[in-house]
């Protein structure tokens, strides 16, 4: 594909085989909410499931840099997407109590290491300048999946959302191990990686750990890279917030089965209009102005959500186009922006450090995001304003971009 021609092998092979992955991922994560309320758990049972969720993650995030320098980009994407994805699939097919989700959702948490290993797999070996476009055709592939929802949506009509979603995540476990043993064939350790293997080779996993955090320490201090880890933080808790979004067009605003399984539709269509017709005609702009574009329109969005009318579609259409366009430009140039800042053997340490960071302030999220709901739904979502509105004043410190600077300089450590 002429679109892929000028990238190396590893996002190449990745963004073939993400379909895999994406495909049934994309239904049962949205569906997930349902799924569970389906199989008898309570709003505050989901909510402490996922706030125990992210509890370990924080923990396995911790050591995700080290273990990903140690063992290598591709090593421990093919481990920990077995542990956190396979196994876990094959168990939320034939989960029907809160316990079997439980276990399930701990081991997804071991998705941390992943985090890590998989984003520098497929991008360490690409020009920086291309570096938003391979985010930017991954998360199109993956809302692009969304397309099939609504055939999803057809099947649960007839047999029920508990029958359906355990054929699919069985399914998807079988796609998805197909998938990371393929790209674990075709794919290759990064020039990166291969150099700190060597380097790391000996040294001890706690050891590590400390180094990492004492240069994630230092990015404090650096005017230029604190926005963005600000940025990066909080915009991963407002996700969190929005796990009941789903629950919420069902209960409160009674939208049926058929049309919230559109919903991924419209954000798919919306995503694949901006990336392949939108982006490509606007002039050139930096990173940072991206960023900012998104945040407008994700605070646009939520803010429109609060005043949906019960049963009003078009309402309902125009608010997901609004979001759907924000969290994709969002996504895409917030990571860029993120890996194009920070140097070349700090990458593993600096965004496992990131991501630290974001899992230890998402920790509660599951729980308050239950108590929330419980309480009032509409204040969730009030809360959810309130934190973009706080990312639009963070926006004003974003530095102005010079040509292609990196934040952290290069150097390697031990």
């Amino acid at each position: 594909m002429k679109l892929l021609a000028d990238l190396p092998k590893n996002p190449r092979y990745s963004i073939f085989l993400e379909p895999l992955w994406a495909i049934p991922g994309t239904i049962v994560l949205f569906y997930a909410p349902l799924y569970m309320k389906d199989a008898g758990l309570s709003d505050i049972e989901i909510g402490l499931i996922n706030s125990i969720n992210l509890y370990f993650a924080f923990v396995f995030q911790l050591f995700a840099g080290s273990i990903t320098n140690k063992l290598g980009r591709k090593r421990t994407s093919l481990i920990f997407d077995i542990v956190a994805w396979s196994v876990p699939m094959f168990i939320w097919a034939f989960s029907q109590s809160f316990w079997l989700f439980m276990i399930a959702y701990l081991l997804n948490a071991t998705s941390k290491f992943v985090t890590v290993s998989f984003n520098l797999l497929i991008i360490e070996d690409v020009e920086e300048r291309k570096r938003p476009k391979v985010f930017g055709i991954m998360n199109m592939i993956i809302t692009a999946a969304g397309v099939l929802t609504p055939l999803a949506g057809f099947v649960i009509a007839d047999f029920g959302i508990g029958k359906t979603l355990a054929v699919i995540y069985f399914a998807g476990g079988v796609m998805m191990t197909i998938m990371f043993i393929v790209r674990n064939r075709l794919t290759e350790e990064t020039e990166a990686g291969k150099e700190l293997i060597e380097v790391h080779s000996q040294t001890k996993v706690l050891k590590s750990l400390g180094a990492s955090l004492r240069l994630f320490g230092k990015a404090f201090y650096t005017r230029r890279l604190f926005p963005i880890i600000i940025i990066t933080v909080l915009s991963n808790f407002i996700l969190q917030l929005n796990f009941f979004q789903v629950v919420f067009f069902k209960e409160e605003l009674h939208f049926g089965d058929w049309t919230i399984s559109y919903i991924p539709v419209v954000t798919a269509v919306t995503v694949m209009v901006l990336y392949l017709v939108v982006i490509p005609r606007l002039k050139q702009r930096s990173d940072e102005k991206y960023v900012s574009l998104s945040i407008a329109l994700c605070t646009a969005g939520s803010l429109l959500l609060l005043f949906i009318p019960s049963g009003n579609v078009p309402l309902l259409m125009l608010t997901i186009i609004i979001l759907a366009a924000g969290t994709f430009i969002l996504q895409t140039y917030r990571d860029a922006l993120l890996m194009n800042r920070l140097g070349t053997h700090e990458k593993a340490d600096m965004f496992s450090a990131v991501q630290t960071v974001m899992t230890l302030i998402a920790i509660p999220s599951g729980y308050l995001t239950g108590l929330l709901y419980n309480y009032s739904p509409k204040l969730l979502f009030a809360v959810i304003v309130a934190l973009y509105m706080v990312l639009m004043a963070v926006v004003f410190f974003l530095p102005v971009p010079s040509r292609q600077q990196q934040v952290m300089k290069a150097n390697h450590h031990v």
